[in-house]
């Protein structure tokens, strides 16, 4: 295939393309593959992490703190035949838990990283 009305020479001579001088401002794909993996080892660590807790903390946790419209306390109490003020306790220990939990799991998935960087 030869040079034609996509990518003409700048000059008569042929010295140098169009496409020679067009910048991609855009992230490079090694940022961009860098960026989808760590995403996926945080939603791999989310998950992990969810497990350590027990059914009614889990379902209080993701209806206040990962649905997109949250269930209110009042709504929560009800459910559970418990105190507003019981919900909240739930909510707040649970959400230690899952954070205790994503950070062990995100320390487990670097030290390979790691350990491979030192060597």
């Amino acid at each position: 295939m030869t040079r034609g009305a996509f990518n003409p020479p700048l000059q008569e001579k042929g010295e140098g393309e169009w496409q020679d001088w067009l910048a991609d401002d855009g992230p490079s794909q090694e940022t961009v593959l860098a960026a989808a993996e760590e995403g996926q080892n945080r939603l791999a660590a989310l998950r992990d992490a969810l497990s350590v807790l027990n059914p009614r903390e889990r379902r209080i946790f993701e209806a206040r703190r990962l649905a997109d419209d949250p269930i209110t306390l009042e709504d929560l109490s009800g459910e559970f035949g418990v105190s507003r003020e019981r919900v909240r306790q739930i909510e707040v220990r649970a959400f230690e838990k899952v954070q205790d939990a994503v950070k062990r799991s995100l320390t487990v998935r670097e030290l390979p990283q790691v350990r491979a960087q030192a060597a």
